[in-house]
């Protein structure tokens, strides 16, 4: 063999090396990228199953008072004050001029939210933030009134001022739609579970490294479980990216191709 052929065979074989370290590195890189987008997947789908669980733990108003329900608007909160009837006497229903309404907070600590009646006994306060809130009036020789209520849910709050001693206690939130709003959140619940389950199939599908488009459509799903509101569903998205780049490793795509 001459001189020529040698170096065209040692060319040969220089490029058959270059090449089979190329393919090693790429699939080591590919791998790993692989890797990656599960463990994206993976952590996004246990932060949206640990979202479900909280739900599920909590109780209703720690439901309501959830992110996901809380209302961040204020509102205005109008009422008027009468006095109390009087049924032998005749009187009683007129306005009560001159007293001071103020709202406390679910720990009964006063709050900045105050105002005093007018000639009508009426009040307003303004940007009341709409949660639990207990509107209190103290006036001498008269009963206590304690009104628990959500700034909102009522148009006009009316309001009695009662000779005597005493608390009168009272809760408006029953009117409000409590069991609708418990209801609401165990079915959020319960797809937040469901879907973060889905993200941990696809994982494993990811795996496998079968079947590319079911992957995706079951990474897909997992998007709604919502863990940490969009921390959750960024890594999943981030991880179906990842696969999306290197999709061709998945046997389905390789016999498309």
């Amino acid at each position: 063999m001459s001189d020529e052929e040698d170096l065209v065979v040692q060319l040969n074989d220089d490029a058959e090396i270059e090449s089979a370290v190329y393919r090693e590195r790429t699939e080591e890189a590919q791998e790993w990228s692989i890797s990656v987008a599960i463990g994206l997947i993976i952590g996004g789908s246990l932060l949206g199953l640990w979202f479900g669980v909280l739900l599920f733990a909590a109780d209703p108003q720690d439901v309501l008072e959830n992110p996901l329900f809380i209302d961040e608007n204020t509102a205005t909160v109008n009422g008027q004050l009468l006095s109390a009837l009087d049924a032998e006497n005749g009187t009683g229903g007129d306005p009560v001029e001159g007293v001071r309404i103020i709202l406390l907070n679910m720990d009964d600590e006063p709050t900045s939210h105050s105002a005093f009646t007018d000639r009508e006994g009426r009040f307003v306060m303004e940007d009341v933030p709409q949660e639990s809130f207990i509107l209190k009036i103290s006036e001498e020789n008269h009963m206590v009134v304690r009104t628990t209520f959500i700034p909102g849910d009522q148009a006009v709050l009316s309001l009695t001022l009662t000779p005597g001693e005493g608390t009168i206690e009272d809760d408006l939130r029953r009117d409000t739609h409590l069991e609708s709003a418990v209801l609401l959140a165990s079915v959020v619940a319960s797809l937040t579970v469901v879907s973060a389950l889905f993200g941990f199939v696809g994982a494993a599908e990811a795996r496998r490294g079968k079947n590319y488009r079911r992957t995706q459509y079951l990474c897909g799903f997992a998007l709604f479980s919502r863990g940490g509101i969009f921390i959750g569903p960024l890594l999943i998205l981030v991880g179906m990216g990842m696969l999306s780049a290197i999709k061709h490793q998945f046997e389905d795509v390789e016999d498309d191709n």
